[in-house]
């Protein structure tokens, strides 16, 4: 199965800072959503991010204010549950992402962090330059706090950034505009759906709800797992470094955790809507 969500909203009505990413995420694992593909437009703050290219960031740097960012807000009977995030993004849809890429023939960046700030604005080239100064390389409006949300649910999340411009004009280019990042979504609709299609004909969700139960690893890892993955010629080897082909989502929070969430009152509503271009 695979599920769609709009995060802006029919016809792009709901700015970044207003989305409802709790029950977007929520909503999603209501239908059974185990792995989360987020596509996003972003912009290039540094020069190897180039305009009309990807990336898969596996970092981000925090600048909003004000969204709700956990489910665990002291309100369940569960507690507040302290998420691990030194890799905010899963690896192993990165790994995937990437050979989804590959296979298209695109450019790439297989790593990146990408700033998040609260929009709708774009910035200023102080604060362009102030983010470069922390680290980032890209820069967004919405990838957080998708990553963290989806984590509290035990989902794996990671995301196709497409790059439309080059934020302030680093390069000499203009400066962003929406008008400029929306005609360059549409003239690579064709290239970003083309990777989206191969990432899910690629992936093969496990049906075992769980999967990680001992740390960070596919099934199959231990000494009978590596040696059928280890005797297969890597060509052969299923895409995104899962060794028995089945993608399982990282188990951060306890089951019980996730199980409060899922069954307490819904708060707020998900807005339908077509694809949107910001960021």
């Amino acid at each position: 199965m695979v599920a769609f969500l709009s995060r802006h909203g029919r016809g792009h009505r709901i700015p970044p800072q207003q989305i409802n990413y709790r029950a977007n995420l929520r909503a999603l694992k209501s239908l059974g959503v185990r792995a989360v593909i987020s596509s996003a437009a972003v912009g290039g703050l540094v020069p190897g991010q180039r305009t009309d290219s990807f990336a898969v960031p596996d970092q981000f740097l925090d600048r909003t204010w004000g969204r709700a960012d956990t489910f665990y807000d002291g309100s369940l009977p569960t507690g507040v549950q302290h998420l691990p995030a030194a890799e905010p993004f899963c690896p192993q849809l990165r790994r995937l992402l990437a050979a989804a890429l590959e296979r298209q023939g695109e450019v790439f960046q297989p790593d990146a962090t990408v700033a998040v700030i609260n929009g709708p604005r774009f910035s200023t080239r102080a604060e362009s330059a102030a983010l470069v100064q922390a680290g980032a390389h890209l820069i967004s409006m919405t990838q957080y706090p998708e990553p963290v949300l989806a984590a509290e649910l035990n989902m794996g999340f990671a995301t196709r950034a497409f790059i439309t411009d080059a934020d302030t004009g680093h390069d000499g280019s203009e400066p962003v505009r929406a008008e400029l990042v929306l005609r360059r979504l549409a003239a690579a609709k064709p290239r970003i759906l083309a990777v989206l299609c191969a990432a899910a004909g690629l992936l093969e969700v496990s049906g075992s709800d769980g999967g990680r139960t001992e740390g960070d690893r596919p099934a199959g890892d231990g000494p009978d797992g590596d040696r059928r993955a280890a005797d297969r010629p890597a060509a052969d080897r299923p895409a995104g470094d899962m060794p028995d082909g089945r993608y399982r989502a990282r188990q951060l929070i306890p089951p019980e955790a996730v199980a409060a969430v899922m069954n307490a009152p819904v708060r707020g509503a998900v807005d339908d809507g077509e694809t949107a271009g910001a960021r």
